[in-house]
């Protein structure tokens, strides 16, 4: 349904189209925040929330609905819905796009599968996979840090755990970063919705093959265990388990990639804060949660607003989307103190990175394993360790936060 956009008179401008708040949003989120923490953005025709405690009503409150498919689906044309149709079949069941009882069931049959105690099972294994891919760039003076290191290592971890070959990395990248565009909410791409629906597609198609090949010989792997959960108790429909799966897969590696990338940087952008984790290999954990608040890999969550509801003094409509700004919540003066130092040894840290309430990502324990790992391994093994740039570009993404390329060098 047509929403009215409220009044834009005496508002603030904050256009995430723009080149310099793609790369750094955080200057203009800020003055929202103080300004004006409820703010109608006309480039999205949305409400954008800053504040930490607003983020947090949001996020728990049910009356605003994470489905932002459907909505977005049925208002579509005719025929610009057929023109997306399978990326919607799929990413509708995606559990982080559900309400209850759909969420709740969902949730429920994944944790049989995918839980912390499996999680810190795979701790060899990652640590394997770190030592081969360090070993691989010891001799390098320079490379591409995402390239070859901070996207293979999560993109091999979760297709070990799915048991899928590493050779298919690759066309994963390419569905994986074609589905960004949309799950992202890119601003600036004007071929989102084609490449998108290829990429899921492909990904979706690629799912099948691999669950028909394990009906006929099963394996010891997570998606033969998502496959189980369609004789379970609160049974997964065939959609439902290629959904999962691809979920799995993006946001398997996806936010990991970002979050190493992200470290990284930050942590060769802050000498005195990695001398500090070198000396005290035992902050590695601080330091995790400290890279996932300052420059973490979640840009914004979106949610739906289910019932027409006043905050700080703005009526947001039913039916109207809001971006919850999770990167300007984690930088909240009235929450972390003095939020633009970057600190490893913060504490406490109730950074939202993860989502808050009923939605918070169960992938969080796999993402922080890999990346205490990850960073600790590459920082003890390459001490030469250099940005060959001081400046990256950020992707066009307003949910997801990273750069697709960078270059580094190693004395």
């Amino acid at each position: 349904m047509e929403q009215h956009a409220p009044s834009l008179a005496g508002s603030l401008v904050f256009d995430p189209r723009d080149r310099a708040t793609i790369n750094n949003p955080i200057p203009v989120l800020k003055r929202l925040q103080a300004l004006e923490p409820v703010h109608w953005c006309e480039p999205l025709r949305s409400w954008v929330i800053t504040g930490y405690d607003d983020a947090k009503f949001v996020l728990r409150n049910d009356t605003f609905s994470a489905d932002r498919m459907s909505p977005f689906f049925s208002a579509l044309a005719p025929e610009r819905q057929s023109k997306i149709e399978k990326l919607i079949r799929y990413l509708s069941t995606w559990v982080a796009f559900k309400d209850p009882p759909d969420h709740t069931r969902l949730r429920k049959a994944m944790k049989l599968v995918f839980n912390p105690e499996m999680v810190e099972q795979q701790r060899a294994m990652v640590e394997a996979t770190v030592e081969t891919l360090v070993g691989q760039l010891e001799g390098k003076r320079e490379f591409d840090f995402i390239a070859e290191y901070a996207f293979p290592l999560p993109a091999m971890v979760i297709m070990r755990l799915l048991g899928l070959p590493e050779r298919d990395m690759d066309a994963v990248r390419e569905w994986s970063a074609n589905m960004q565009l949309f799950i992202g909410s890119a601003t600036t791409s004007t071929e989102k919705y084609s490449l998108a629906e290829a990429g899921a597609v492909a990904m979706a198609d690629y799912f099948m093959g691999a669950i028909k090949e394990r009906e006929r010989r099963p394996r010891s792997d997570l998606l033969t265990e998502l496959m189980a959960l369609r004789e379970a108790e609160e049974a997964l429909t065939d959609d439902e388990v290629v959904g999962t799966a691809m979920l799995f897969l993006f946001g398997g590696h996806e936010t990991t990639t970002n979050l190493i990338g992200n470290g990284v940087r930050a942590l060769l952008n802050h000498p005195d804060q990695l001398r500090r984790l070198k000396e005290s290999p035992s902050l590695v954990e601080s330091a995790i949660e400290e890279i996932l608040r300052y420059d973490g890999p979640t840009g914004a969550s979106v949610r739906v607003v289910g019932s027409t509801q006043t905050l700080h003094g703005k009526v947001l409509e039913a039916g109207q989307r809001v971006f919850v700004m999770i990167n300007a919540a984690n930088h909240d003066p009235r929450v972390f103190d003095q939020p633009e130092k970057f600190d490893i040894c913060r504490s406490p840290n109730l950074h939202l990175t993860f989502n808050y309430g009923p939605h918070f990502c169960m992938g969080a324990p796999l993402a922080r394993l890999e990346g205490q790992i990850a960073i600790s391994g590459v920082l003890n093994r390459l001490p030469g360790l250099a940005l060959a740039s001081r400046h990256y570009e950020y992707m066009d993404t307003m949910i997801m936060r990273g750069v697709r390329e960078m270059p580094v060098t190693n004395a």
